[in-house]
């Protein structure tokens, strides 16, 4: 709760100091906790002239913190536990998937097309700012200052260069502005501190440009991707056993077993066997598992208030002693099941922003950590709340979170009798009503975005995002056909022909008898 946002506020700003970036990240962090102070106060001495305020200082930071992680973990399993089951088995059918991916394809196109020409628009200032430097003796600290924006602004250039295909990579093409409100206007002296914080700030905005820049390019390269893969299960184009074999370049360990041709028969089968057969299947079952798992939870969350019957199904694994491995098996199950619907939810929040975990290290720091403090927020409520479901008593977890339970509103009865609203949640994500309602509530920041939305144009945006992806996948294959060519030309240029052969037999990309196939 305070180190996370702290950590996070220091990361993202553009200060040139460590002193000055934990100053800034304080900085921004106190409205906050001066806004959760004055409720927890007002709260107090309402509670105090009431004559119902009970319970020590660290009672009521585990009830304050349990009552929000309760709340959002509940939101967030309402929607988890219908869509979880939803997604999986939508899966299974290539052809439903990729209608939905078509439609979210165009908006997010737009989000990245957005995210690359802010951050263009941002690197024409910090040229300009950087054109505007005067040639005097500057003190040391904004030479430190010119010096970080320029190695900022070089990283950032190279990473639009990248995202664009070097279509705007030449520094001409980033015009300055002719009437810019460069830094450089503010005259010396007395205004240096002035100009640091200019500086700083165009910095921070540099930062945060590219990293917006790259966060929604790895989106979308992960949604091309999808796409690309649930077009060849709907038109049964499956890779061949030397695309596969490409594929197994990454480890010493894959390229050994690459040479043994019942290494890569055995794969290669493997591979046709599950994206022919058993991928719909397994993913059909896996959505009746989880829908079965989704169902028990609902139905004893709605009974938990109750100290008599009960429809807790969990609960019944508990009754008697079933041994360490048992119970650790009882345990796990259905409370992983619980964390990676809330978790799944999390990413699906348009709260969330590009905040995301990404493929080939492309996660920042700012990205790890608020997915840190999400996952620190989140745990202890969630866990206390399947002890609750599961009606299991005298564990050292509960004796320590049983400290809130003396306190009034978010105490005991704030934790059995609040989760009954996750059953209404799942209803309206069933009959696709939740988007309506928190709209019709102004909650927009508890929308998620793969809700479904209905609308008129669903056959244009189709049809657009269709294209979209078809072009990606022109652009993918030119690409590869390229860097095959120029690899195949420098080879030639220093590696004979007999010597490319041998080299692409000990690879196990041709057969040892290739001479008498080719005849």
């Amino acid at each position: 709760w305070l180190l996370c946002p702290v950590l996070i506020e220091y990361e993202s700003a553009g200060d040139f100091t460590t002193l000055g970036r934990l100053r800034a990240s304080l900085r921004r962090n106190a409205a906050r906790c001066a806004g959760y102070s004055i409720v927890g106060l007002l709260l107090l001495v309402w509670l105090s002239v009431g004559g119902g305020a009970r319970g020590g200082l660290g009672a009521w930071c585990i009830a304050a913190s349990n009552a929000w992680g309760l709340l959002v973990s509940t939101v967030l399993m309402g929607y988890g536990l219908v869509a979880v089951p939803r997604h999986l088995w939508r899966l299974a059918n290539p052809g439903q998937q990729l209608s939905a991916n078509y439609i979210f394809a165009v908006s997010m196109d737009e989000a990245r097309l957005s995210t690359q020409f802010e951050l263009q628009d941002v690197i024409s200032e910090a040229r300009a700012e950087i054109a505007s430097r005067s040639i005097q003796m500057w003190d040391p600290m904004m030479e430190r200052a010119f010096s970080i924006l320029q190695q900022t602004l070089e990283e950032c250039e190279q990473l639009h260069c990248e995202l664009t295909n070097g279509a705007r990579g030449n520094p001409r093409n980033f015009a300055v502005p002719e009437q810019s409100q460069a830094c450089g206007a503010v005259a010396r002296g007395g205004e240096d501190a002035n100009r640091l914080e200019c500086l700083a700030q165009l910095h921070g905005a540099l930062k945060q440009a590219g990293l917006e820049a790259r966060r929604s390019a790895c989106r979308w390269d992960e949604l091309v991707q999808r796409c690309l893969l649930l077009e060849d299960l709907e038109e049964q184009m499956y890779p061949s056993a030397v695309e596969l074999a490409t594929t197994w370049q990454s480890s010493p360990l894959a390229r050994l077993l690459c040479r043994w041709h019942l290494a890569r028969s055995c794969w290669h089968g493997s591979v046709l066997l599950w994206l022919g057969t058993l991928r719909p299947r397994v993913l059909r079952a896996l959505a009746g598992i989880c829908g079965l798992l989704s169902t028990v939870i609902v139905l004893g969350q709605l009974t938990m208030f109750s100290g008599g019957r009960s429809l807790s199904l969990l609960s019944l694994l508990f009754k008697e002693g079933h041994g360490f491995a048992p119970t650790q098996v009882f345990c796990i199950v259905p409370l992983s099941y619980m964390v990676c619907t809330a978790y799944w939810s999390v990413f699906r929040l348009k709260i969330a922003g590009w905040y995301g975990l990404y493929w080939n290290h492309n996660t920042d720091t700012g990205s790890l950590l608020w997915c840190a403090s999400v996952l620190a927020r989140l745990a202890a409520p969630l866990c206390y709340h399947f002890l609750l479901l599961v009606k299991v008593k005298g564990t050292a977890f509960q004796e320590l979170m049983g400290q809130m339970d003396v306190v009034p509103v978010l105490g005991r009865s704030f934790n059995e009798i609040f989760p009954i609203l996750v059953g209404f949640l799942c209803i309206c994500n069933i009959l696709n009503v939740y988007s309506k309602l928190v709209q019709t509530c102004g909650l927009d920041a508890f929308e998620f975005e793969w809700a479904p939305q209905p609308s008129v144009d669903a056959a244009d945006l189709l049809a657009e995002g269709k294209r979209l992806v078809e072009r990606e996948r022109r652009r993918r294959s030119e690409d590869r056909n390229l860097l095959e060519l120029h690899d195949r030309n420098e080879s030639r240029r220093t590696i004979p022909l007999r010597c490319q052969i041998a080299q692409l037999i000990e690879e196990g990309t041709l057969p040892c008898d290739w001479n008498a196939h080719s005849t």
